[in-house]
């Protein structure tokens, strides 16, 4: 009888061991991060960049204003900058290509260079590619730059200045 009690003893040990060794193999499937730089599956057509307007300039524009109607910009702008100024993502001079510090952030933003409310245009550079399965076209965004814009003395633009630009991939 002592036999058959080592023998189950062994049998419950080894039952327990390859089941805690699944769970393992389930959890660390589970949180395993695909490569963020994979691209969608389906024919790649290149990158595009493009500019995005996020302030309608013009308040008889009625076709700017709907196109915007849909945007949270003061809350898409605080969230930028939070993930900058928190490090949680990196900006880069947009002529440069240098690191800008969250400080530096810091500075240039409370020096009066430009407020957050006048940010007026984001420029995009993405993947498109389209996947014959789902007959869908997929967008993969590499990178974002802020700006904002700029005035001569008369009133007049002279275009947008870029304050940073993020990259999510290469």
């Amino acid at each position: 009888m002592r036999r058959l009690r080592a023998k189950d003893s062994h049998l419950t040990g080894t039952i327990l061991s390859r089941c805690i060794l699944l769970w393992l193999v389930i959890l660390v499937g589970a949180c395993h991060n695909p490569d963020k730089d994979k691209l969608p599956k389906g024919e790649l057509f290149g990158k595009i960049i493009y500019d995005t307007a996020i302030i309608n300039r013009d308040s008889t524009d009625a076709w700017g204003a709907e196109c915007l109607s849909g945007l949270n910009r003061k809350v898409l702008i605080d969230k930028i900058f939070d993930s900058v100024l928190n490090g949680k993502i990196t900006p880069y001079d947009y002529f440069t290509g240098e690191k800008i510090s969250p400080l530096q952030i810091s500075k240039i933003e409370s020096s009066g260079e430009f407020s957050r409310e006048k940010i007026s245009q984001l420029k995009f550079e993405e993947r498109w590619v389209w996947d014959d399965e789902k007959v869908e076209m997929q967008k993969q965004l590499i990178s974002m730059t802020i700006a904002y814009d700029v005035y001569d003395n008369a009133g007049k633009s002279r275009g947008q200045k870029p304050i940073f630009k993020l990259v999510f991939r290469k």
